[in-house]
């Protein structure tokens, strides 16, 4: 593999951060002005993306700051100080994802929990919630910790340190992407059903159903992570993907934020969002 000194992603890295941060500020903005003007209800499910746009602002100032010091391109291409510094913020970003991935699917669990009716529902997407956090705080322990010292994950120069292997941080990284995978099929499909006993119009109950597959192209991202976990078992040579890293929160936030916008869309008169509350006036 060449790994000369134009062999460099980081400018996509920026573009990417940079738009998605945009993105989802413009998606959450919206929700916030939905629920703080028109409902008049900031619940759980708001804070929770709250707080996972807050991490994923940090995963992205990692993120940038580690392409100031080399993250984009092969480690073999930069001086070992460099390398370093990239592989810290490279790993500040991988914890920060895991979290990050954490709250959002909580805030979306949360905000389907309020509009369910059926209790098949209800107990389906409470022991969704209990497995994504038993499973995302494990693996994310264990990513903090797969070195003693921690900080052997990116100083290459610290002697003789205790860490896992190649084999199982890949392991533990296919682990995270089998549990979000199938968590975000969950939330985009088991809302479909749902919401047709809801009283929406057609356009409404479409339109919702369409955001909610987003949650499927952010398992897209996930899926396509996967193709560079393989690299992770060699450790000189993790630096050059982190894009799908950055995608996959920002598609999940947008999305998140962008199902609890209908009460804008009946205010402004936009066809097919007549008011038709939701069963016990959930919002």
């Amino acid at each position: 593999m060449s790994t000369s000194s134009s062999d460099f992603n980081g400018a996509p890295l920026i573009s990417v951060a940079i738009a998605f941060l945009t993105l989802t500020w413009v998606s959450l903005s919206l929700r916030c002005f939905v629920r703080l003007k028109i409902t008049k209800l900031f619940e759980a499910d708001d804070w929770f993306i709250l707080i996972a746009q807050g991490v994923f602002c940090l995963s992205c100032s990692f993120i940038l700051r580690g392409v100031h010091y080399g993250l984009g391109r092969h480690n073999s291409s930069l001086p070992q100080d460099n390398e370093i510094q990239a592989l810290k913020y490279q790993a500040l970003a991988t914890l920060t994802y895991i979290a990050d991935m954490m709250f959002i699917k909580l805030s979306i669990a949360i905000f389907l929990l309020r509009i369910a009716v059926q209790q098949r529902y209800i107990w389906v997407l409470k022991i969704s919630i209990v497995i994504v956090v038993i499973w995302t705080v494990a693996i994310f322990f264990y990513d903090l910790f797969q070195c003693t010292p921690v900080e052997a994950q990116w100083d290459i120069r610290i002697q003789n340190p205790k860490c896992a292997s190649g084999d199982s941080f890949v392991s533990a990284a296919y682990s995270l992407s089998v549990m979000s995978i199938v968590s975000d099929w969950l939330y985009a499909l088991l809302p479909i059903p749902m919401i047709w006993s809801v009283r929406m119009t057609f356009t409404a109950k479409l339109t919702v159903s369409i955001v909610l597959s987003m949650g499927i192209f952010a398992s897209i991202a996930t899926l396509i992570r996967l193709r560079f976990l393989i690299d992770l078992a060699d450790s000189s040579d993790n630096l050059y993907a982190m894009i799908w890293t950055l995608i996959e929160p920002g598609v999940a936030i947008t999305a998140a934020s962008l199902i609890t916008i209908r009460p804008l869309l009946r205010a402004i008169h936009f066809p097919g969002f007549e008011s038709h509350p939701y069963p016990s006036n959930r919002q």
